[in-house]
């Protein structure tokens, strides 16, 4: 039987990594990374072992010949793709008034255009039953201290979420976005090392009372690729552990720089 391929961009790291090994036993995947080689090929190792036919690319998601030939290797390798989850991003965290004009274009470079890119790409090698999913996050909803265009760029990823799933739903091509609140990834334990009394203020903030572990954002990932998720399309799945239902801890993060 011919298992289905899924592409997961950021496959070595955080949720990128947890969502690729969760799709592992049922589908071959293709592990996209940017620098870190050794990661991703930890991650396709780890794939393989539990039957996965695996994939290892590099490309940057800013450039335009990169991302072709990602999915050129995709088409080459496969000749199909049944899942693609858009996952990386990097952008500059500054508040919007220290931004600089070049840090604008390339925070939407990657996240939006690329994705846009990628989807055009992709779109083609799907079939009926095909998946989208574009890893947004709360800044998209919340002003976030030094966030403004992570934020923006997410927020445009639901927009475009919604547009592709006008679009692509008449092919039965389900398009929809996850929105994690905290998520306990190496990256984040780097910046929350630097400033503990903000992860504070963050559980504090949590009815859970926690950070996600990655491992549960791709549980969620998993379903909107499943066929359970079938009908559910043009929706951004909120998993937060409660925060945005407090209003968030935006305004008291912010109150401490001032």
């Amino acid at each position: 039987m011919t298992r289905p391929v899924a592409l997961v961009t950021g496959s070595g790291r955080g949720i990128g990594r947890a969502t690729t090994l969760r799709l592992a036993p049922t589908h071959d995947v293709v592990v996209h990374f940017r620098r870190d080689e050794a990661a991703a090929g930890e991650v396709a190792k780890l794939a393989e072992a539990e039957g996965a036919r695996t994939l290892l690319v590099r490309a940057e998601l800013e450039n335009e010949g990169d991302l072709d030939a990602l999915v050129a290797a995709v088409r080459d390798t496969f000749g199909r793709l049944d899942v693609f989850v858009a996952n990386a991003a990097a952008g500059a965290f500054r508040d919007t008034l220290a931004t600089k004009r070049h840090e604008v274009g390339r925070t939407l470079q990657t996240i939006v255009a690329s994705f846009v890119h990628l989807v055009q790409g992709v779109a083609p090698l799907m079939g009926t039953g095909g998946r989208i999913v574009a890893v947004s996050g709360t800044d998209s909803a919340y002003a976030v201290p030094a966030h403004a265009l992570i934020g923006a760029s997410k927020a445009a990823l639901e927009s475009l979420v919604r547009n592709l799933a006008v679009e692509l739903g008449p092919r039965g091509i389900t398009v929809n976005a996850v929105a994690p609140g905290p998520v306990a990834t190496d990256s984040a334990a780097r910046y929350y090392d630097r400033d503990p009394e903000a992860a504070d203020i963050l559980r504090a903030a949590i009815p859970a009372g926690r950070f996600a572990d990655p491992a549960e954002i791709a549980e969620v990932i998993a379903f909107l690729t499943s066929p359970a998720a079938s009908y559910v399309c043009g929706h951004v799945l909120v998993a937060d552990g409660g925060l945005s239902a407090g209003g968030g801890p935006w305004a008291l993060l912010a109150a401490r720089r001032a």
